[in-house]
């Protein structure tokens, strides 16, 4: 019986090892939840200085040029109104060549596409149907979230969509 043991005791280790983050991946996946926090519940000019002082200290890019090719995928834990802040982008010879970016709600419909919640707000200057592409062209553009011009009625999409595609680049390894 104990012949048998030793075997299982080596592919559990092994497998184990493969299927959890690094220490590292999960202090970055800490932080990064942290600045999730910070956007939902903090005011813009705090969201602002904490989003930048946050990624200077732990060196997180918002150059996106350089990446390996592939499909980039990030998102944000839920926020306090149940939607996830999701990206998807491709990157092909070193550039960021599509992007998707939309916030889902947990029953699955995405703000972007959603005719009632673009109509209410609407009042504030912009839509999600308006904002998001308007940041994925800047992102396509400038290749680097710290260039994007802020969509007025829409900073705190803006905040967000840099989060997904630093959760995009730290699911691949590369953050």
């Amino acid at each position: 019986m104990k012949n048998y043991l030793a075997p299982l005791f080596v592919c559990f280790i092994v497998c184990t090892s493969f299927s959890h983050p690094s220490n590292q991946d999960q202090e970055k996946s800490a932080i990064l939840e942290k600045i999730h926090w910070i956007i939902e519940r903090s005011d813009m000019n705090k969201v602002r200085s904490a989003f930048k002082e946050i990624c200077d200290e732990n060196h997180f890019p918002g150059l996106v040029s350089g990446l390996k090719d592939g499909t980039y995928k990030g998102a944000s834990p839920v926020d306090d109104f149940g939607y996830r802040h999701e990206v998807t982008f491709e990157m092909k010879g070193g550039k960021m060549i599509s992007i998707d970016y939309d916030e889902i709600h947990k029953d699955g419909h995405g703000k972007q596409h959603d005719e009632a919640y673009c109509k209410q707000m609407l009042q504030s200057g912009t839509t999600p149907a308006i904002a998001y592409p308007s940041y994925e062209n800047q992102m396509l553009e400038k290749q680097d979230f710290n260039r994007i011009d802020a969509v007025s009625g829409a900073s705190y999409s803006d905040y967000r969509l840099r989060l997904a595609i630093l959760y995009a680049i730290l699911n691949s390894g590369q953050l």
